[in-house]
């Protein structure tokens, strides 16, 4: 059996259903397919123990673009957010910092670790601002191409804006945003800060889902990334999604139906149709093919050209360099489910307060986070992980029964090859048990309060969601693998060398996270 559309979008993850919305809007006939029985993705919420209900995979929102919003009208969909403006940081000898976003006070807990830290937090804040303030313009622009006889006057153009607003920062400026592309995040960050506990908030953004080293050239990427966002109005803000990030996804996918897009669950692709050169439909597991003036797909890079198409549709250069496309963030996700908040040793107490309602960052010490890279790199679980935990149901009482709780655990850095040839599937829960003691260090009533927990190792993030490697960005998010070669030069512009086959995943530009960016990009490339 066979059907035609104008447009077939592989994977329901936010991205491709972003995509869908705008197709569908724009007049299309538009046929989403999604492997998984729940639509998302990455970006989903599921019942992992009866009554008990989390984002599995992607917990915080911040990269959602405000137009994305704004076209496909999602807060009217069902969309609200719940600001997160508290980050708390215990220390294993009892300090802590914990800043609430009140100037008074968190000048006060900052001094309790320098006398200079304040400032020079303000200052490298106003560097990455800075850099981010000329970036964001761009995120919803497709980037320009880089290879010969594909650049067009679209392509000149926007190479010419982003020359233009380079141009007009200050030679100092200019500086110090490319340092943030090439340094490393140790040398910027201890350019500005003294204190090693001020200095660990900075790296725990820069090693969230980022398989690198804090000397590795580049490392300050992520620093950057992770600072573009906009949400409720709030530059740089983050926020827990009500009723969890499968409400963007289920937001993105009321606004596609309404538009007239037809969206499918439990319908896998096994094979993207190509004839004479051009991507012409899909075959489906089942045999079914549906044929289409255009695909796009949603999925990680190497998923795409290398499991869904024949070897024959690429020349071997092109497949070549798709293979050496690096997919690694060492990424470990839990869900715990709680019958009582975590009674830190520092802060006293199970009752509700502001250092459990916002960001929790369990790492020690910059010693530590070295300490953790290397045994990763040795093909080894860390013995002390890099772990940062949210609890969602503190602003949300949708996900727990009363008095209960859910909370999000995301660690670093779990390498995706085990050595000694050990599998995950052997040693995840083993690995859960060493997350769940050092969270105890902190909080000794937690292993008595945790009720359920569900676990996901990086095979287990590759299997379930596409996530090759296990990484949650669709691919590191370095130098050589963003803008215009993100996945390859080839692909600049969301277009491929097949015609009619289109990426709107994570894989392209703008890169990794949940702001619905890629998928913008890639449908305005198809309806331009």
């Amino acid at each position: 059996m066979s059907s035609i559309t104008d447009a077939v979008i592989i994977g329901g993850g936010h991205n491709g259903l972003t995509s869908a919305a705008y197709l569908a809007g724009a007049g299309k006939r538009v046929t989403v397919l999604e492997r998984r029985s729940v639509l998302g993705g990455a970006a989903v919420t599921e019942e992992f123990h009866p009554g008990y209900r989390n984002s599995v995979c992607s917990y915080v929102a911040s990269l959602l673009h405000p137009e994305v919003v704004r076209d496909l009208d999602l807060m009217r969909h069902g969309l609200s957010f719940f600001p997160v403006t508290s980050s708390f940081q215990p220390k294993p000898d009892g300090r802590y910092l914990l800043t609430t976003g009140d100037e008074a006070h968190d000048r006060s807990q900052v001094a309790k670790f320098s006398n200079r830290d304040w400032a020079g937090m303000a200052e490298l804040d106003g560097v990455i601002q800075q850099a981010a303030d000329l970036i964001r313009p761009l995120l919803l622009s497709p980037p320009p191409a880089l290879i010969e006889g594909a650049m067009g006057i679209g392509d000149i153009l926007s190479a010419g804006k982003l020359g233009l607003a380079f141009r007009r920062l200050s030679s100092e400026a200019r500086y110090r945003t490319m340092q943030l592309f090439t340094s490393s995040v140790r040398q910027i960050v201890e350019r500005y800060i003294e204190s090693d506990v001020i200095r660990t908030g900075y790296y725990s953004s820069s090693t969230a889902g980022s398989m690198a080293s804090l000397d590795q050239s580049g490392s300050a990427i992520n620093l950057l990334h992770l600072s573009l966002g906009e949400i409720a109005g709030r530059r740089g803000g983050w926020a827990f999604a009500k009723g969890g990030m499968g409400a963007i996804s289920e937001a993105i996918a009321a606004a596609a139906r309404e538009r007239g897009a037809d969206i499918r669950t439990n319908a896998a692709v096994e094979r993207i149709v190509v004839e004479n050169g051009r991507a012409v439909g899909v075959r489906l597991g089942d045999g079914e093919e549906i044929r289409a003036r255009c695909v796009l797909s949603g999925c990680e890079p190497k998923l795409t050209f290398l499991k869904l198409l024949e070897a024959a549709d690429l020349d071997e250069t092109f497949r070549a360099d798709i293979s050496g496309w690096r997919t690694e963030s060492g990424s470990f996700r839990m869900s715990l489910a709680l019958r009582e908040l975590p009674d830190f040793i520092c802060v006293p107490g199970t009752d509700q307060a502001s250092h459990h309602e916002g960001f929790i960052s369990l790492k020690p010490s910059t010693t530590a986070i070295d300490r953790a890279w290397l045994q990763a790199k040795a093909g080894n679980w860390p013995d002390e992980p890099l772990i940062t935990m949210v609890i969602p149901s503190t602003k949300d009482d949708t996900l727990a029964p009363a008095g209960h709780h859910v909370v999000s655990v995301f660690c670093q850095h779990f390498p995706y090859q085990l050595s000694g040839g050990r599998s995950w599937d052997d040693c995840k829960e083993q690995a859960a048990d060493t997350i769940i003691a050092t969270i105890g260090r902190y909080a000794p009533n937690l292993q008595d309060a945790v009720i359920a927990r569900q676990v996901l190792s990086p095979l287990d993030l590759e299997r379930e969601f596409g996530l090759t490697g296990g990484d949650v960005y669709h691919g590191k998010m370095e130098l050589d693998q963003i803008f215009a070669m993100r996945p390859h030069p080839k692909c600049a512009g969301h277009k491929t060398p097949i015609d009619g086959l289109y990426l709107c995943g994570a894989g392209t530009h703008p890169g990794g996270g949940v702001s619905g960016a890629p998928g913008h990009n890639a449908a305005r490339v198809v309806l331009g």
